[in-house]
């Protein structure tokens, strides 16, 4: 048995790829991960398709680049003869529907990760009957539900370590000291520069906080452009870290922020930044009205924002009735049920790969 894990960018942004490594080594199935490098980081995989210098802005040259792309996977497909295909996104789930049905009806598995181009009429079925011919479907928030077609059971993954996760539940967590200044952490991929600067406008130069940016994205150079224009002194910039320095760099910081826009797109998603938040107990900073607003909110994780002009206070208010101890009790008691979660994906995915 072997199998093709399909994604649509690198590695670095798609961090869930690991949990199917996990579980496909775990069951002894061999596995090749199939994908595109954008920004060079994956340029010695061993199937790493490239579009180089080609200008993704412009939405011709963009989707002339996903149609390369599409024949680049059959063509590995085909020479390596994969048993079982981990589909990521719609844009790969539609752009490969006939391939898919034809030759790996019942053979292959779509894992759902951001409201994209299905929800366009025209490809809403299509992409429904991707669905109907998958083994099994994956979503990565139960905010999805609703905007995908009800008749289907959807398993859930979620974007963790499930080792780290389990350790949390008993290890001994870093003091949570809220001194000044609160140091406010947005890792990752820095993307959505307006929800971002409203973030900036309404923290920086306010000396109770010191606010990181660590990570790279599309909104990272424009949000240090705002900040020496604005002379922001009280925030610093970090391009790309080496994962085994994620742990650090989250025990340094008070707040996670997770401030998205407030719009479907962001509303429904699960981010990587709420997970390593609950792994490594620290409150966030949420987008009112989201999936993870409702869950900050039912466990008292953090700080819900409606308005980002109150910010501020509502970090003061979240600290003044704060108990770490209880905090901490609360992240394991959401963990425990993604953990579940988790269990339930394994054995889908071990049946997959066994049949």
């Amino acid at each position: 048995m072997k199998a093709a894990i399909i994604i649509l960018g690198n590695t670095w942004v798609c961090p869930y790829v690991n949990t199917y490594k996990h579980i496909l080594d775990k069951k002894g199935c061999a596995y090749d991960v199939i994908l595109w490098d954008r920004d060079g980081s994956d340029a010695d995989a061993k199937f790493a398709f490239s579009a180089e210098n080609a200008n993704l802005d412009n939405p011709l040259v963009k989707a002339a680049c996903y149609v390369r792309y599409a024949r680049f996977i059959r063509r590995v497909i085909r020479e390596n003869k994969y048993d079982r295909l981990v589909i990521s996104g719609p844009h790969l789930a539609i752009l490969l529907s006939s391939f898919l049905r034809k030759g790996y009806k019942g053979r292959y598995l779509v894992d759902y990760r951001d409201i994209s181009i299905e929800q366009k009429p025209f490809l809403y079925g299509i992409y429904s009957k991707v669905l109907a011919d998958s083994y099994c479907n994956v979503i990565s928030s139960p905010g999805f539900r609703k905007y995908l077609p009800g008749k289907y059971e959807y398993l859930l993954s979620h974007n963790f370590d499930i080792e780290k996760a389990v350790n949390s539940l008993v290890a001994e967590m870093p003091a949570f000291e809220p001194d000044v200044p609160l140091k406010v952490l947005t890792i990752g991929a820095i993307r959505n520069f307006e929800s971002n600067v409203r973030v900036l406008e309404n923290l920086g130069n306010n000396d109770a906080y010191r606010l990181s940016f660590v990570g790279r994205g599309e909104a990272s150079g424009r949000l240090k452009e705002y900040a020496l224009l604005h002379n922001v002194r009280n925030v610093e910039f970090a391009g790309y870290y080496k994962k085994e320095d994620e742990v650090a760099i989250v025990n340094e910081c008070s707040f996670i922020n997770i401030v998205f826009p407030n719009d479907i797109k962001h509303s429904a998603i699960m981010s990587n930044r709420f997970y390593l938040a609950l792994v490594h107990k620290k409150p966030v900073l949420v987008t009112a009205g989201s999936t993870q607003a409702a869950l900050v909110e039912k466990y008292a994780l953090g700080v819900v924002v409606s308005d980002c002009k109150e910010i501020d206070a509502g970090i003061r208010k979240y600290l003044s009735e704060f108990d770490y101890c209880e905090f901490c009790k609360r992240c394991n008691s959401l963990l425990s049920v993604f953990i579940e979660d988790y269990n339930a994906l394994e054995r889908a995915v071990g049946e997959f790969v066994r049949e």
